[in-house]
């Protein structure tokens, strides 16, 4: 592998040299082809004319030794990058309109793929492990329900499997700010949420281990 890339960095970025080099090779093989041609007692014009009708045209061969190179595609690259921009220097105005379209383009597909990558492959993207995060919901009769505060405990003290258990319960809430009021997203957290999930503020603080059960347990917002 180390061979193959040190070849490939070589024929890229040593081009003129490589090609300098094929071209003589050529030469020489063409030459010693036409020279044993005339030895033979054919004239020189013939034996140089049938020498490449015998090579197979020196094109042809270079281009079979690009492909052994592993650089045609680039070459095909440079090509067509190369006449693309010979076309749109010929045609301001429409490399103006493709230079707006494909802004425009390439604009609202990172748009939408940032939209998909943080709402469905990545939606919790402060949050420590996510692929490591599991919902636990309660049963009655058979149905889904939450899981109580007393069970909740009970898990926190008890299970060995787990690193550690959050309470979160998402509901509506009013925020009254001075003469008015909008509705806004909110949870019921314990007091584990913020350090569990690995998101620490940036300002302030969250909350405190005993502020949500024992005497000193009180309503906290963040």
């Amino acid at each position: 592998m180390f061979a193959k890339l040190h070849s490939l960095f070589g024929a890229l970025f040593k081009r003129n040299r490589l090609e300098s080099r094929m071209d003589q090779e050529m030469e020489f093989h063409l030459e010693s082809f036409a020279e044993d041609l005339v030895r033979s007692g054919m004239s020189r014009k013939e034996a140089e004319r049938r020498a490449r009708v015998e090579f197979g045209g020196v094109e042809v061969a270079q281009e079979r030794c690009r492909e052994v190179r592993g650089v045609h595609g680039f070459d095909q690259l440079h090509q067509d990058i190369s006449y693309a921009f010979r076309v749109l220097r010929k045609n301001p105005a429409f490399a103006i309109l493709a230079i707006f379209c494909l802004t425009i383009g390439i604009g609202a597909t990172t748009a939408v793929f940032s939209w998909i990558e943080g709402i469905l492959l990545r939606p919790f993207p402060a949050v420590a492990n996510q692929d490591r995060l599991v919902a636990v919901t309660g049963t009655d009769r058979s149905e889904r329900t939450n899981v109580s505060w007393p069970d909740f405990k009970d898990f926190q003290k008890s299970c060995t499997l787990v690193d550690e258990f959050i309470a979160d319960r998402i509901f509506g809430t009013t925020l009254s700010i001075g003469d008015r009021a909008e509705r806004a997203t909110g949870s019921v957290v314990s007091a584990n949420y913020f350090q569990a999930l690995g998101v620490h503020p940036i300002l302030g603080r969250g909350f405190e281990p005993d502020e949500d059960s024992g005497r000193n347990a009180h309503a906290v917002r963040v």
